[in-house]
């Protein structure tokens, strides 16, 4: 079986090229290339690859893919409001363009990588069917997405939305704008678990791996179990306060201690979720808990010495990044390499 991964050097990607890997799939990539990937080995680039914005993919490059995994976005909600209108046009209309053409290639399922954060703020817990409350551009562009996707079903096209808890742990292009792996590099780095906020909303929490393991089930699962399905990604057991998340941390990492931005405020997204029908209809279990999640980052950031300097880099933060990348001319405003 061949699957177009988008996004595949990203955070999600590379560690999903990995197991893709391990089990044998024939694996196509596509990526813009943003985002530095060297913090561990990465088996991503090993691969075929075609057309690196998916704003370009043609018809013809998805004549011979079996199942499209699509990550590819502008992945997060403070990096979705720099430029919104990009937001829309790469989270929304190449997303649906990128579908359509794969349903006319003959390209049997499309899985979709959205957002538990398009629940914004909710007291109840919330379910698939529960309303949505978006707050950003980046999950407003997740809900759009999923209603016209969820339009190109039929017999022979199966579009399947995974709704994703916030992701945590290492990959070969970390991330430390995560609200775990932040305040475990804080932590780490300097000694305080720094929270942002007042530390009162909700948020569930997932590991890239066991996110990653989430799209194979889709690829795997009988077409019955998962055509025009919309599930949530994550387990119950880790649906955490961020103050809770900041305790566990402070409990692994040795020294630390909890402390309040001057600045810090009630976070307005706040949701916690059931992950029922994800565990019920496909029988998906997660495997890594918070507790390991933080010891993996531990263990990492006392292998390679991780600095205070190093945490505050650019590489490790995709708003940083990509603003490093407007100031300095390396993309237009439309967020394409004036060099290729």
């Amino acid at each position: 079986m061949k699957v177009l991964v988008t996004g595949y050097k990203g955070y999600v990607g590379s560690i999903l090229c990995r197991i893709l890997r391990e089990q044998n799939y024939e694996i196509v990539g596509c990526d813009i290339g943003y985002f530095p990937n060297r913090f561990l080995r990465n088996y991503s680039n090993e691969m075929c690859v075609f057309s690196n914005d998916i704003r370009d993919i043609t018809v013809e490059e998805l004549r011979d893919i079996n199942s499209i995994i699509h990550l590819a976005a502008l992945s997060n909600d403070p990096l979705g409001e720099i430029k919104p209108t990009i937001t829309n046009e790469i989270n929304y209309s190449a997303t649906v363009k990128l579908a359509t053409l794969a349903k006319k290639a003959g390209v049997e399922r499309f899985i979709f990588s959205s957002s538990c954060s398009i629940y914004g703020n909710s007291s109840k817990i919330v379910t698939e069917d529960s309303d949505q409350a978006p707050i950003t551009a980046y999950a407003r562009s997740k809900i759009n997405a999923e209603k016209d996707l969820l339009l190109l079903k039929d017999e022979n096209f199966i579009p399947v939305i995974l709704r994703n808890a916030t992701v945590y742990g290492a990959s070969p292009s970390q991330r430390l704008d995560l609200v775990v792996n932040n305040l475990t590099a804080s932590a780490f780095t300097t000694g305080k678990v720094k929270l942002l906020s007042d530390g009162t909303a909700w948020r569930p929490l997932l590991h890239v791996e066991d996110m990653a393991n989430a799209f194979i089930e889709c690829v795997k699962a009988s077409k019955d179990k998962i055509i025009g399905e919309i599930f949530n990604v994550g387990s119950n057991e880790q649906n955490f306060i961020i103050k809770d998340i900041a305790d566990v941390v402070q409990e692994i990492i040795p020294k630390s201690k909890i402390e309040y931005s001057k600045n810090s405020d009630k976070d307005e997204r706040s949701y916690k979720v059931s992950f029922d029908k994800i565990r019920e209809s496909l029988n998906y279990r997660t495997h890594w808990s918070l507790k390991d999640g933080i010891k993996q980052l531990y263990d990492l950031f006392k292998v390679k010495n991780f600095s205070e300097e190093d945490f505050k880099d650019k590489n490790f933060h995709r708003v940083k990044y990509l603003k490093w990348l407007l100031e300095n001319k390396i993309i237009d405003d439309n967020l394409r390499f004036l060099n290729k």
